[in-house]
């Protein structure tokens, strides 16, 4: 059973933190965090870009979709990626996969938020988070997603 260890608000910066232990291998998750057609799955209906390092467009609701680009990638260990945020300057999020005795942990920081967008961003990852672990554990995720884009223009 995967299970948040702690969700954190820092005072030097607005950011938030996520340490989930989740039931499956690093490289099962990596998977999970990385292919777009199993990130439809739990994040929102999503495109990527045909190179590593790209950007990537997710309809995380009706009417709402997350854009932005991956600055930094190795896998299956990290990635890390600018987010937009009109009219705030783009916050970025690092994700790590760490291998774990019983399967692996995922630590996402999301850093550079504007104040007034923590709670927002907060109640976001909390929400993903959960039916990510619906996914690994294969069930279906308690909210339906949103179609797929057609596409990332």
């Amino acid at each position: 059973m995967g299970r948040t260890t702690y969700a954190e608000v820092t005072r030097r910066a607005p950011q938030l933190r996520y340490v989930r232990t989740l039931t499956c291998g690093a490289d099962r998750l990596w998977d999970l965090i990385t292919k777009p057609e199993l990130l439809s799955g739990w994040l929102g209906a999503t495109l990527v870009s045909n190179t590593q390092y790209g950007g990537f467009l997710v309809a995380t609701g009706p009417q709402t979709q997350q854009t932005g680009i991956v600055t930094t990638c190795e896998p299956p260990h990290y990635f890390q990626a600018a987010f937009d945020d009109p009219p705030h300057p783009p916050a970025t999020v690092l994700v790590d996969v760490v291998p774990a005795r019983r399967g692996s942990h995922l630590i996402l920081t999301q850093g550079g938020i504007h104040h007034s967008r923590l709670e927002h961003y907060d109640t976001f990852w909390r929400t993903a988070l959960d039916r990510l672990e619906q996914a690994v554990e294969g069930r279906t995720p308690v909210t339906p997603v949103p179609r797929r884009p057609e596409s990332a223009g």
